[in-house]
């Protein structure tokens, strides 16, 4: 089979298990916003984490652009279930990267065939964008490190079962002196907090981690001492990536709702999609989509080709504009359906909830403004 029609293959098997798995559990998710195990088992049992992890590991060796893809198909029925789908790529990519062999063959297959839920764990009250300001720590002891803080905004963090942990080890040194941890729960000393309780995402939990006098062996630092910071970049612009492309998905779902509900909802003698006010609007929405998607989709290209430096700005640039756009589109697609897109029988709503997120993690737009500013110093127009 070749890697076009594996694609191809993969990403009907997406739509499937979306039809078939992930839109009657969204009911439950709304509800409860309980964690959805057996989402999360069938997701595994179809092989959706294997995707782009190595051979050698149990995987099928696909490049990092087809979960990207996969993502943005299952956020337009699901945008926490993509959350938690995407989550898992994220996480994989420091561990798979920069673990000790052997630790990285006891985790990674576990992971891969959804056994083990991963985290990441960076962000903390005091430091969000400002990844320098963290205050955990993780001081050298007899063959290995305690590690003591607090950390906030943990995406599965209630759930899971594998931590990427980010902690100082030169706290003088700013963002040169982070060092990656690998942090298995059940450890004595690592306590879950609290989930927030967030407008939208519901079903994705978002956690407090406590780490106290938390023993971690030296084997379980992912890469060099103070490599912390170089180790998260690793993810980051597949991150930005992902969130754009999610963002995508559930605009495109929101306007299909809206889309549909106009051609069939009658005032005024006629279908509301006939007044030309609402058509111009929701042909403004289809075209802000498509280009969207089209600066989405060339960061793509230059993720799959492996242009490290053009991968990044337009990853910026994409998340960007996605989110952004996402957030207008779903929010117009609510006021399109008037009183009908307020209620929680319909979909538009959630999707409007969900859409915000999206602009917030992994760099909030300001954060992105300041990072393309950066690359028109340094490079010029992002003519590629």
């Amino acid at each position: 089979m070749t890697d076009t029609s594996l694609r191809t293959s993969v990403l009907a098997t997406v739509d499937r298990f979306c039809r078939e798995h992930v839109q009657p559990a969204i009911a439950d998710m709304e509800r409860t916003a309980d964690f959805p195990y057996e989402l999360y088992r069938q997701a595994g049992e179809l092989g959706l984490f294997r995707i782009d992890v190595p051979e050698e590991f149990g995987g099928i060796g696909m490049d990092h652009v087809l979960p990207l893809l996969a993502a943005e198909r299952i956020a337009r029925t699901s945008p926490a279930f993509a959350v938690t789908f995407a989550n898992c790529a994220d996480v994989l990519t420091p561990i798979i990267a920069k673990a000790a062999p052997h630790i990285a063959q006891s985790i990674v297959p576990q992971v891969a065939e959804g056994s083990k839920i991963p985290c990441i764990s960076m962000s903390e009250p005091l430091a969000g964008s400002d990844v320098s300001a963290m205050r955990t720590r993780a001081t050298k002891v007899d063959g290995g490190y305690r590690l003591n803080g607090r950390k906030m905004w943990c995406t599965n963090g209630s759930v899971g079962d594998v931590f990427v942990v980010f902690a100082k080890t030169d706290p003088d040194a700013g963002s040169r002196g982070i060092s990656a941890f690998l942090v298995e729960y059940g450890v004595a000393g690592f306590e879950r907090g609290r989930d927030e309780p967030l407008t939208g995402l519901r079903g994705n939990p978002t956690s407090e981690l406590v780490f106290d006098d938390v023993f971690v062996p030296e084997t379980h630092r992912l890469g060099a001492e103070n490599e912390g910071f170089k180790i998260a970049m690793l993810t980051l612009d597949s991150a930005r990536l992902n969130a754009a492309g999610m963002a995508l998905g559930t605009a495109t779902a929101a306007l299909e709702i809206a889309r549909i509900y106009a051609l069939q909802r009658q005032q005024f003698g006629k279908p509301i999609f006939q007044h030309q006010g609402l058509q111009f609007l929701i042909a403004e929405l289809a075209a802000e989509i498509e280009m969207s998607k089209a600066v989405w989709l060339k960061g793509l290209d230059a993720l799959g080709r492996g242009d490290a430096k053009e991968t990044t700005a337009l990853a910026s640039v994409a998340k960007l504009l996605c989110t952004e756009m996402a957030v207008r589109v779903t929010t117009e697609c609510v006021q399109i359906m008037g009183a009908n897109g307020l209620s929680k029988e319909n979909s538009a709503e959630r999707l409007m909830r969900d859409s915000r997120a999206f602009q917030i993690f992994d760099g909030t737009p300001q954060i992105q403004r300041l990072l393309i500013a950066r690359h028109l110093v340094r490079d010029g127009l992002m003519i590629f």
